[in-house]
């Protein structure tokens, strides 16, 4: 995406992780800060007085900071998205029009530039002004409502799905609507519209092709799977291991790679719709016989069977495995004379350096310079 400049005016998780991943593709991102700075600013925990929130998201951009409740900063803004190819926003639905970025103004000030903003709940229709945060979303969605423990209380999924769904849906979009701009010939302004609830009914796609379908009403079922089984967590005599089977065709082989021939003569696991009604009798017999011997010596056999499976690992066996060096998981920035490393985007070019979140208003005076100002202007907008 070299060549590509995009105006990053978003703060927190789901506007900047979507620049991140643009930045890591080789666009120039100029992220736009008030005179306070991003929210994620202030976000602990901190290294070196540095938010590790904020510095995991803001890798590879140029940070610039104006004033936007002057017309000096207003007119800044509107020069700096005369060059730019795309401008992203998570602020709530309005401002940008009290910003003069309204979709007539955009198209006034730059024809070609694909604009997109991310909110709770669009920018219009009746829950348009409601504030949202990623746990109301999931809420909201239903996404709750299918999480958690088998017969147990609705429960947040670990990490922030409903911002990072509408991040990457919103990644999506600006590269399609790049994509018709420059190989199409398209030349009008596109405002993408982006929800972070609409992003997660497609996240549910499954549970709700079920109940538009057959009338199914999903709850809470742990790790578990709705169609399948073995698909989950067994003990064995040191971690839990998880197995999955994907089809009936799969159960004489898993049977005879774990010694256990017996199961194939049992009725209650006689096909998929058997074992699934017999589910917990099945649990309760594999976890007995799986707590015979290792993890390690269950996860040989089977991989060497060709049955999908693995030790439940953890956030710190991932980081400190041989595998996240293979799968060049992490990257390695240097801020501060201190090297920090974070979650890599997985399609980047694996030689891409990364650079670190940039300080406040690191770089205006330099992009303030690009768009022509001097220095005694540079300095009035830079105060």
């Amino acid at each position: 995406m070299k060549g590509i400049r995009i105006v990053d005016m978003t703060s927190v998780l789901s506007g900047p992780f979507c620049t991140w991943l643009l930045a890591s593709l080789g666009a120039d991102v100029i992220k736009v800060e008030n005179p306070n700075g991003d929210l994620a600013r202030t976000t602990p925990p901190f290294e070196d007085n540095v938010s590790l929130y904020f510095a995991s998201l803001n890798r590879n951009k140029r940070s610039v900071k104006l004033d936007l409740k002057t017309e000096e900063g207003k007119e800044a803004l509107h020069k700096l998205l005369a060059t730019a190819d795309v401008f992203v926003e998570n602020m709530r639905p309005g401002v940008r029009d009290r910003l003069g970025c309204g979709d007539a103004d955009l198209k006034r000030i730059n024809p070609r530039l694909i604009s997109a903003s991310i909110s709770g709940f669009g920018q219009t229709g009746s829950l348009s002004h409601r504030p949202a945060y990623d746990i109301v979303v999931q809420a909201m969605s239903g996404m709750m409502s299918i999480n958690g423990e088998l017969g147990g209380d609705p429960t947040r999924v670990g990490f922030s799905v409903g911002d990072i769904a509408a991040a990457l849906f919103t990644t999506i979009g600006i590269l399609q609507r790049l994509y018709e701009r420059d190989a199409k010939g398209v030349g009008e302004t596109s405002h993408l519209d982006v929800s972070m609830l609409a992003c997660q009914w497609v996240c549910l796609e499954n549970a709700f092709a079920r109940y538009l379908n057959a009338g199914i009403v999903p709850g809470p079922i742990g790790s578990r799977h709705p169609s399948m089984a073995p698909f989950e967590p067994y003990p064995t005599a040191d971690r839990d291991i998880v197995i999955g089977l994907g089809s009936d065709k799969d159960w004489p082989r898993f049977c005879e790679a774990i010694g256990y021939l017996e199961l194939l003569k049992d009725p209650r696991f006689q096909g998929d719709e058997a074992r699934l009604a017999n589910r917990d009798d099945l649990d309760d017999v594999l976890g007995a016989h799986l707590k015979q011997h290792s993890s390690s010596h269950w996860t040989k056999i089977l991989i060497d069977n060709g049955i999908p499976c693995s030790v439940v690992e953890t956030i710190q066996t991932i980081a400190d495995s041989p595998l996240s060096e293979e799968y060049a998981a992490f990257s390695t920035v240097t801020s501060n004379g201190r090297d920090m490393r974070f979650a890599r985007n997985p399609v980047a070019d694996r030689n891409f350096e990364e650079s670190p979140a940039p300080e406040l208003g690191q770089h205006t005076a330099e992009v303030l310079a690009e768009l022509g100002y001097d220095t005694d202007a540079v300095a009035a907008l830079s105060r």
